[in-house]
């Protein structure tokens, strides 16, 4: 593909993005299907141009591959890359959601309880008192009679995010667009006492790392993706 050129308004191509990567995870297209940019001019009725852009934005995901005598074509699922947020949200929202999920999750048990240790021994000012916001934040949400929302998933994706760049850690720190994924997507609805549940260890983690007790913010983050992982049925 095209490696140069002006770039593109994200608006004139998104859309053709979005709907041939949500096709591609459910399968409409399988791997090895040929993708033509006339059909897509077709289809969507884009200019070749903006057809290009979008087909360059899931070759950059791994989802398209251009294969020389044969054009674009679907790529094996193996070659995906499934740390892409978009990729992510693709598969949480189709019929790969189980697996998704199953991946994400024993991703989170093996990471954050680890960087919620480091962030009690390498965490800012910034992080603790984020995390001690989010933490109340959380809480208002939930006695307004606002969790299951949008808004409480904002604050509990701020939350990891923060868990995770207060570990200091590189490789954690890249992880966390992939491993709040779960938190912000919507699942199903969380019973109130589950959420309650949750928040005493979102706020015992918070308090641990504001104290600097790295076993404390380990220990609360461990009952804390345990009872996550009950509650979407994942092992």
């Amino acid at each position: 593909m095209r490696q140069g050129g002006p770039l593109l308004p994200k608006s004139m191509y998104a859309a053709v993005v979005d709907v041939l990567g949500r096709e591609i995870v459910a399968g409409t297209f399988p791997a090895g299907s040929v993708v033509s940019l006339a059909s897509l001019e077709e289809r969507f009725e884009v200019s070749r141009t903006v057809a290009r852009e979008a087909m360059r934005s899931l070759e950059s995901k791994g989802m398209i591959e251009a294969r020389r005598r044969v054009g674009l074509i679907v790529a094996d699922r193996a070659r995906w890359h499934v740390l892409d947020p978009q990729v992510i949200g693709w598969r949480l929202a189709g019929p790969t959601r189980e697996d998704q999920m199953r991946s994400l999750m024993g991703l989170r048990i093996a990471v954050e309880p680890v960087a919620a240790h480091l962030g009690a021994l390498n965490g800012t000012e910034h992080h603790r008192s984020t995390l001690l916001e989010m933490s109340r934040r959380l809480w208002e949400l939930t006695r307004s009679g606002l969790a299951n929302t949008q808004a409480f998933r904002d604050a509990d994706a701020r939350f990891h995010t923060t868990l995770l760049h207060s570990s200091a850690n590189e490789m954690f720190i890249a992880l966390a667009p992939a491993l709040v994924a779960v938190a912000s997507h919507p699942t199903r609805t969380v019973a109130s006492a589950r959420i309650e549940r949750s928040l005493t260890f979102h706020e015992g983690i918070a308090r641990a790392i504001a104290a600097g007790d790295g076993p404390a913010a380990e220990d609360h983050c461990r009952q804390l993706v345990a009872l996550v992982r009950d509650h979407i049925g994942v092992e």
